[in-house]
């Protein structure tokens, strides 16, 4: 009998240990969005956490995969519908500010796009109550990941979150051109009485939202010859073009973002020297911090952010939208 127990005991200790070391489920954790960032080939997904464990699976060079629990130096992966293995984390790059949801329709199925808009084609449906990744939103869609690596966009209005689960700021990601003010191609394009290389930072970041908007490309050249400036070579805005010097300046230049707009940020400098970015997106989070917003500087490949332009700019002047 003693000996039945000690027996016992020792399945009873093995399996709390066993249940205990397996990854957490979904109910546990909270998946996000990983983006594989390989050198050049694709990721193996492999049965443990070891490089000598067998491949069961392969994800592709820039590919974004179902991260569901990290352990050490391997993620545990949803790398197809309904199939999981490990991948190695130095090859993998959470999307910050993604979060899962659930499809929240009255009944029927949602329609998954190939694009953000009633006019992209369907790809795909989900059932209502289905899992998804939030990946990214604008202008009332999201991009989303589902059945471990697929994507594809569905209207914002048809997803419902776990408050828990959910970062009071998502992810926005905006698809705009980056321009150089000093590019060969246009640098010497005279400005009143200068050139673009050495006052044309707004013209610069002009063509780069008036890219986006018209989905055109408009060089800088091309949008100088656009534009009418002052003798001392200072922009006349376009008209479809809105100022704004609010205080709160953060969360206006989130909700246009979310609406799908970049924006135009102007800082200064005691001295009264003007420099203007482009703000393109938000890396996620709960908190608007300067540093959280990604711009593109027509005038420097290190300002990768808006506190960077503060940083040598540190007054800020105004945003400027198009409407």
């Amino acid at each position: 009998m003693k000996k039945f127990i000690s027996m016992l005991s020792i399945i009873i200790v093995l399996s709390i240990f066993t249940i205990f070391s397996l990854p957490s489920s979904a109910a546990e954790n909270s998946k996000t969005a990983g983006m594989v960032t390989t050198a050049s080939s694709s990721l193996n997904v492999r049965s443990g956490m070891s490089t000598t464990s067998a491949v069961i699976g392969s994800l592709a060079r820039n590919s974004y995969v179902t991260l569901i629990s990290k352990s050490g130096s391997w993620w545990y992966v949803e790398y197809a519908a309904g199939k999981f293995g490990y991948a190695h984390a130095d090859y993998i790059t959470p999307v910050n500010g993604s979060y899962e949801a659930y499809v929240n329709t009255a009944s029927s199925n949602l329609n998954v796009r190939i694009g953000a808009g009633t006019n992209f084609a369907v790809k795909d449906s989900l059932p209502k109550g289905a899992k998804v990744i939030v990946i990214s939103q604008a202008n009332g869609w999201s991009r989303i990941l589902y059945k471990g690596t697929q994507t594809g966009y569905v209207s914002s209005n048809y997803l419902g979150t776990n408050s828990a689960n959910t970062v009071k700021y998502p992810y926005i990601k905006l698809n705009v051109p980056k321009y150089s003010q000093i590019d060969s191609r246009w640098s010497g394009h005279k400005i009143a009485n200068s050139t673009i290389a050495k006052i044309g930072c707004a013209t610069t970041s002009l063509a780069m939202t008036e890219s986006y908007r018209t989905g055109t490309t408009i060089y800088p050249d091309a949008m100088a010859k656009r534009l009418s400036y002052t003798p001392d070579g200072a922009v006349y805005w376009p008209s479809n073009y809105v100022s704004s010097t609010s205080s709160n300046y953060l969360e206006n230049i989130y909700a246009l973002l979310k609406a799908g707009k970049p924006v135009i940020v102007g800082g200064k400098k005691s001295n009264g020297s003007m420099h203007f970015v482009v703000v393109t997106g938000f890396i996620g989070g709960n908190t608007l911090a300067a540093s959280n917003f990604t711009v593109n500087d027509s005038g420097s490949a290190y300002r990768t952010n808006l506190q960077h332009l503060f940083n040598e700019y540190p007054n800020f002047y105004k945003i400027i939208y198009y409407v």
